[in-house]
């Protein structure tokens, strides 16, 4: 067994092993994705009492070489990724460049073993890593010995693990996991991962994928910088916020976790190579504080509100053409008069966005359906203000859709 310490700064590597769980715990499975493996596992393994004892990563990819193991746990950034941009032979698109996932590692846990198995000239190869975050930089490596039974891959086992790790459980971190996946899952729909047993398949859970290049942007510096925004609409609800990517999807920070655009669960990915360059800066953190930050965001949430507001006048039709095949829509024929027209448009209104709000009404049976639709009919009909009062204290309905409203009761 042999021992190396890495070269650099104690403080650093406490500063990455304090990263937030779930980081951490996607560091680990991009450098599985990143070793070309096509099957990777999230496992947590339990103890007798039900509580988390261990994390697990396990992955199919090609292993880490003996020799290679000297130089990339003594070394902070001296992998071999930073030699280029992609994989050897799957040709994917490199996530990780400066080696710091295996120190993240230690927010998970306060014992970390790597266990590999590599291919050498037809034969192969095991060994393991270990290191404790008391002791952190340094790393203990076994011999490698030759194996006829096992397959390449690595296992990397976190133990000793705090409370705080029950976090990487639930819906929730499934749902955290799947956004931080769902783009590279997409550009290589081969992948498996499984987590928590479960898996992964961000093309089921979605509702709808858009794409958008935004407008050149002018940073403060003069730099001219383009950037795309990616738009993904998910079944499940409660799912929302903007990531920061590099020009290749990879998130390097979620910027705005909780803008909120009723009715809708999603995520979108703000993707620039200028975003990169921010993130080595250190100015992701800082938000709008920086120029250059503030701007792109304002960017995505302008893309955003466009998005939404379209999004929300095609479902509104769809909801109305529904209710007319159903019979629930509670007028017949075209409207006689230019004052009938305005009543349709101002119920269609009202009763398209408690639909889109109001789950329960939207899940009710047609019966109960049909008799609050011709309530609501009933209050356009007799005092459009009023109900449009009622409606603002009720559920805050939203400014643009009051002056449409007013607009017509008043023209």
């Amino acid at each position: 067994m042999k021992t190396v310490t890495v070269q650099v700064k104690e403080d650093h590597l406490e500063i990455l092993a304090r990263t937030k769980p779930m980081t951490a715990l996607a560091e680990l499975v991009w450098n599985a994705l990143d070793a070309e493996a096509t099957e990777v596992r999230v496992e947590f393994v339990e103890n007798d009492l039900e509580g988390l004892e261990a994390i697990r990563v396990v992955d199919n990819g090609h292993g880490l070489h003996y020799d290679d193991a000297f130089i990339v746990f003594q070394n902070l950034g001296g992998s071999w990724k930073r030699e280029g941009f992609r994989t050897h032979r799957r040709k994917r698109v490199l996530h990780g460049k400066y080696g710091k996932g295996r120190f993240r590692a230690f927010s998970l846990g306060n014992h970390v073993q790597w266990s590999t198995v590599y291919e050498e000239a037809g034969d192969r190869f095991a060994f393991a890593i270990a290191g404790r975050a008391a002791t952190l930089g340094e790393f203990s490596i076994t011999r490698a010995r030759r194996t006829a039974d096992q397959e390449p891959g690595m296992v990397v086992e976190i133990a000793d693990v705090p409370e705080s790790a029950n976090l990487l459980r639930g819906v929730k971190a499934q749902q955290e996991f799947t956004d931080l996946f769902a783009l590279y899952m997409r550009q290589y729909p081969g992948i498996r991962i499984v987590y928590d047993h479960a898996p992964v398949d961000p093309a089921n859970a979605e509702q709808r994928y858009t794409d958008y290049r935004l407008d050149e942007m002018v940073m403060q510096d003069g730099e001219r910088v383009t950037a795309a925004l990616t738009v993904i609409e998910w079944n499940l609800p409660g799912k929302r916020g903007v990531y920061l990517c590099d020009a290749d999807g990879f998130m390097r920070h979620n910027a705005l976790p909780r803008l909120h655009f009723r009715g809708f669960s999603y995520t979108a990915y703000l993707k620039s190579a200028h975003i990169a360059l921010l993130d080595k800066e250190g100015l992701l953190q800082a938000g709008g504080l920086s120029a250059d930050v503030r701007q792109l965001l304002d960017a995505a949430r302008a893309k955003l509100r466009e998005h939404f507001t379209l999004r929300e006048a095609e479902d509104a039709q769809d909801t109305l053409e529904e209710w007319k095949e159903q019979g629930l829509y509670p007028f017949e024929g075209e409207p006689r008069t230019d004052a009938e027209a305005n009543e349709r448009r101002i119920f269609d209104i009202y009763a398209t966005h408690l639909n889109q709000i109001f789950p329960e009404f939207a899940a009710s049976s047609p019966r109960s359906k049909s008799l609050t639709l011709r309530l609501i009919r009933e209050l356009v009909h007799t005092e459009p203000t009023r109900i449009a009062r009622v409606l603002d204290e009720l559920v805050a309905f939203p400014e643009d859709k009051e002056e449409a409203i007013l607009e017509l009761v008043q023209g």
